[in-house]
C-alpha cells in the first residue's frame, strides 16, 4: 500500500489542564511526562503506511470533529506523526496494546491492531493542549491496553426508536472512549426493530404501536399518547451500521428476546403464543404473561429468525434475552405441559432451560455463542452459554464458578436509565439511583469467585433502557458522563481516585464532549446535602462536588404566609423540641457550575432519634443508615434509591430509642409501592412499646393500604419497636414472580 499523507489542521479551543497527569479517559496503563518545553504547533502532518482506508477514514472523521472552523494561517508550524504497525513490540493482541510517544519533534504510534491505532489516536487528541491560536504538546511516553476484553454499552431501540444516524453517533462517541461492544436491543414487547425477510409481519405489524404510556408506569390514573409510533431497520441499514461499527473497533451484539418480552412478535404471529389470541403491540411498559410458547413451531420460527440474524451480524455472541418470562401461560398450556412430560422436566423453569438449550445448540452449530440475562441460569445453564448478570452479582458469580463466560451488568451500578440526581429536578426516569460516583466505584470482578475462575469475567457493560427516553438528546444526557466512569472500570488498570476523575472531567473532558455536541449531564456537580444527628435534632450542611461548603437557605412553607428566604450559611440546625411539625424548603447554591439543589424538610418530633436495626437493609439500599428514617426528608417518587432503605429478607424490624419516656400520639410511616421494580408495600405494621427494651407491649397494629400509613400510639414509652410483615413472595403474574419482594421504607413522622 502506498503511503498516505494526511494534513490535519488542529486549532481546538480546548481548555488548559494540569500536565502532572494525562487527563486521558480511560486512564492509560503507563504515562510519563518527560522533561522539555511544550512544542507549539497548529498543523499535524501524518504519514500513514499500511493503514486500511477504513481506519484512515475514521481518523479523518475524528479530526473533523475537533477542528475549529477558522481560516488556516500561512505561518502554521507543523509537527510530524508517524504511525507504524509493530509486530515485535510487547503485545497484548486480545486487548489491543499500543504505544504512543513524543520526543519534542516527532509523535510516534506503534499499534498492534486496527482498533489499537484508533485508541492511540483518541489518546493523542486528548493530550494535545490549547495555547490560544496554537496548540502544544509536552514530551511524553505512554503504553496502554485494556484491562477487560468486553467494554460494553447497550441501547434499547424498542421502547423508543432511534434513527440509523443516531445509532451511528452513539457508536462514534463510545468508540472514541474505547468501548468495543455495542449491545443492540432490537426486539421487545413494544416493538420489533429488525427486518426478517422470511417473516415480514414482524416489522409490518410488530414494528409499530398505536399507543404509548404517558408519564411513569406507577402514575395513576394512566394516560396515553395515541399517536401511531414505531420504525425498524432494513437489513441493508443493519449491514451499513455493522460495518460502520467495525471500522471503529466496535462489535455489535444483537439481542432477540425470547421466550419473554415477545408481545410485538406475537402481535404479528399470534399462533406462536400459548393462547393464539390476537393482541396489539403494547404501549405499556412492564412484564407480560403472553410469551413465546415452547412448542416446536415456535422453536423453528425463532431459529429461522436467528439464521438471518447470524448472517447480518458477525459477532461471536448472539444475545437471546431470557429475562422476565412469566410462566403463567406455560402452566396451563397443553403443548408446554406435554413438552415437560416428553423431556422429563420437573417444572416450567426447566422448560425454559430446555427452550434456551435449543437456541444454544443451534447457535453452536452456526459457530456462534449464546449469551443471555442471568435468568437463563434457572433450571440449569445451557452448556455453551454466557451470562449477563443484571439482577445483582449473584448470577454472574454462580456462572463464573461453573466456568461460563460472564459480563457483569448489575442494575445497582450499570443501569443508566436510573436517576443520576434528585428525581424531583431530573427528567423522568425509570427509578433507582445510580449517580456518577456509584458508577465509578464499580469493580467488574465481584467477591465470591474463586481465583481460578476470575478469568471467566469478560468485563462489564452499561445498559440504557428507553421507556422514558423519547429522543436522542435525552439518550446522551443519561449516558454521559456516566459512560466515562464505566470505561474507567473496564479499561483502566491504574484507575485514579474519584476526585481526580472529576478534575479530569471538568478540566478536560467536557470540552471534548462539547466538540461532539453531546448533551451531557451536570447532575453530579449539583451541591449535596449532608444530614447528621446532633443533640436533640439534626444539622443540614451543603457541600460542593469538591467537598467545599456552600451556602444554604431555608423557607418555611407550611405556614399560611410563609417566611422570607433566609441565607443561613453553610449549615442549619433543627431541634425536635418544637411543638408542631413544620415544612421547610431548603436550597443549596453552588457557584462553579451555577447550580442549586433543593429538598423539602419536615421538622417533626422524631428527627435525630436513634434507630437500632434488627433487620439490616440490603447493602445496595442502605444509604445514610443512621438517619434516613428520621432525617425529615421524604423519599421521592419515582423512587430515588438514596432516599430509601431497602429490605429483602422477609419481615422488617427495628427499634427507635428516645432520650426519655414520650407520649407520641401518632406516627406516620412511609413505604414505597413500585411493583415493576419488585418493590411491594408491607402487609401490616405492629408497634410495641417498652421502657428498657426488655418487656415489649403491643401498642398499635395497622394494615398498610397505601404509601403513607398513620398509626395511633398509646402511652408513654422510651423505646418503640416497629415490625413490618411483608409478602413471602411476589405474586404470580407480576414482575419477579416467586422471588422475595423488596420493602422500601422512609421517614417516620412523629407527632
Amino acid at each position: 500500500m502506498k503511503p498516505v499523507t494526511l494534513l490535519f489542521l488542529f486549532v481546538c479551543g480546548l481548555s488548559h489542564f494540569n500536565h502532572a497527569q494525562s487527563h486521558v479517559i480511560p486512564t492509560p496503563l503507563f504515562y510519563e511526562q518527560l522533561s522539555g518545553e511544550p512544542f507549539k504547533f497548529s498543523l499535524l502532518i501524518t504519514d500513514i503506511t499500511s493503514v486500511p482506508k477504513r481506519t484512515s477514514d475514521v481518523l479523518f472523521s475524528w479530526n473533523n470533529t475537533f477542528r475549529n472552523l477558522v481560516e488556516k494561517k500561512s505561518d502554521s508550524i507543523p509537527i510530524a506523526l508517524k504511525v507504524r504497525l509493530n509486530q515485535t513490540t510487547e503485545k497484548h493482541p486480545e486487548n489491543d496494546f499500543y504505544e504512543l510517544s513524543f520526543d519534542g519533534k516527532l509523535i510516534n504510534i506503534h499499534y498492534t491492531s486496527d482498533a489499537s491505532l484508533l485508541y492511540a489516536y483518541s489518546t493523542l487528541l486528548q493530550l494535545i493542549n490549547d495555547e490560544g491560536h496554537q496548540l502544544s504538546l509536552r514530551p511524553f511516553t505512554l503504553k496502554d491496553y485494556a484491562k477487560f476484553p468486553w467494554r460494553g454499552l447497550h441501547l434499547d431501540v424498542c421502547r423508543h426508536f432511534f434513527t440509523v444516524d443516531e445509532v451511528k453517533r452513539y457508536i462514534d462517541i463510545m468508540a472514541f472512549y474505547k468501548y468495543n461492544k455495542f449491545h443492540w436491543h432490537l426486539t421487545d414487547d413494544q416493538g420489533w426493530r429488525i427486518e426478517i425477510k422470511k417473516y415480514p409481519l414482524l416489522t409490518e405489524i410488530g414494528g409499530y404501536r398505536d399507543s404509548t404510556l404517558n408519564d411513569h408506569y406507577n402514575t395513576s390514573p394512566r394516560t396515553w399518547n395515541t399517536e401511531h409510533y414505531g420504525g425498524f431497520y432494513t437489513q441493508a441499514q443493519i449491514k451499513d451500521v455493522v460495518k460502520y461499527a467495525s471500522d471503529r473497533g466496535v462489535t455489535i451484539v444483537p439481542e432477540i428476546e425470547m421466550p419473554g418480552h415477545a408481545r410485538a412478535a406475537l402481535a404479528a404471529y399470534p399462533d406462536l403464543s400459548c393462547t393464539g389470541i390476537q393482541q396489539p403491540v403494547t404501549g405499556l411498559w412492564g412484564v407480560f404473561d403472553d410469551i413465546f410458547c415452547s412448542k416446536e413451531e415456535t422453536i423453528s420460527f425463532l431459529q429461522d429468525v436467528l439464521t438471518e440474524v447470524v448472517e447480518l451480524f458477525p459477532s461471536e455472541y448472539i444475545h437471546i434475552g431470557g429475562d422476565e418470562a412469566p410462566k403463567t401461560r406455560w402452566k396451563t398450556c397443553e403443548k408446554c405441559q406435554n413438552n415437560m412430560r416428553k423431556y422429563q422436566l420437573k417444572d416450567e423453569h426447566e422448560l425454559q432451560s430446555w427452550f434456551i438449550r435449543q437456541m444454544d445448540e443451534f447457535l453452536t452449530r452456526k459457530g456462534r455463542k449464546l449469551i443471555g440475562w442471568d435468568e437463563i441460569l434457572e433450571g440449569g445453564l445451557s452448556p455453551n452459554a454466557a451470562v449477563m448478570s443484571w439482577r445483582g452479582e449473584e448470577g454472574g458469580i454462580a456462572a463464573a464458578n461453573e466456568q461460563h463466560e460472564v459480563v457483569m451488568t448489575p442494575g445497582s451500578h450499570c443501569y443508566f436509565d436510573h436517576y443520576q440526581g434528585d428525581s424531583q429536578t431530573e427528567p423522568l426516569a425509570f427509578g433507582g439511583y445510580t449517580p456518577l460516583e456509584k458508577v465509578y466505584a464499580y469493580n467488574p470482578v465481584p467477591a465470591g469467585i474463586s481465583p481460578d475462575n476470575k478469568k471467566y469475567i469478560l468485563g462489564a457493560q452499561a445498559n440504557l433502557w428507553t421507556e422514558y427516553i423519547a429522543d436522542f438528546k435525552q439518550v446522551e444526557y443519561m449516558v454521559y458522563p456516566r459512560a466515562l466512569a464505566m470505561i474507567q472500570n473496564t479499561w483502566s488498570t491504574n484507575k485514579p481516585d474519584y476526585q481526580s476523575f472529576i478534575n479530569t472531567l471538568t478540566n478536560r473532558q467536557f470540552d471534548l464532549l462539547k466538540y461532539w455536541n453531546v448533551n451531557y449531564s451536570l447532575s453530579f456537580a449539583k451541591p449535596v446535602f449532608k444530614i447528621t444527628k446532633e443533640d436533640q435534632g439534626i444539622v443540614i450542611t451543603g457541600t460542593s462536588i469538591d467537598n467545599n461548603p456552600v451556602n444554604i437557605a431555608s423557607k418555611c412553607t407550611s405556614e399560611k404566609k410563609g417566611k422570607e428566604l433566609i441565607i443561613m450559611g453553610p449549615s442549619i440546625y433543627f431541634s425536635r423540641s418544637g411543638s408542631d411539625a413544620k415544612t421547610y424548603r431548603i436550597t443549596a447554591f453552588e457557584n462553579k457550575f451555577h447550580s442549586s439543589s433543593t429538598i423539602n424538610f419536615i421538622n417533626h418530633k422524631g428527627i435525630g432519634l436513634t434507630i437500632e436495626f434488627i433487620t439490616p437493609p440490603n447493602k445496595r439500599y442502605a444509604h445514610n443508615l443512621e438517619s434516613t428514617l428520621i432525617d425529615g426528608v421524604l423519599g421521592a417518587r419515582p423512587w430515588n434509591g438514596s432516599q430509601w432503605l431497602g429490605f429483602n429478607k422477609g419481615n422488617v424490624e427495628f427499634i427507635v430509642h428516645m432520650d426519655e419516656k414520650i407520649n407520641y400520639k401518632h406516627v406516620t410511616t412511609s413505604a414505597l409501592d413500585a411493583t415493576t421494580s419488585w418493590i411491594h408495600l408491607p402487609d401490616s405494621v405492629v408497634v410495641y412499646g417498652s421502657d428498657e427494651g426488655v418487656n415489649w407491649k403491643e401498642i398499635a397494629r395497622q394494615k398498610v393500604t397505601g404509601e403513607q400509613t398513620k398509626i395511633a400510639l398509646k402511652g408513654k414509652n422510651k423505646q418503640l419497636k416497629f415490625v413490618y410483615t411483608t409478602l413471602d413472595a411476589i405474586p404470580e403474574g407480576m414482575p419477579g414472580e416467586g422471588y422475595k419482594p423488596f420493602t422500601f421504607l422512609d421517614e417516620l413522622i412523629f407527632e
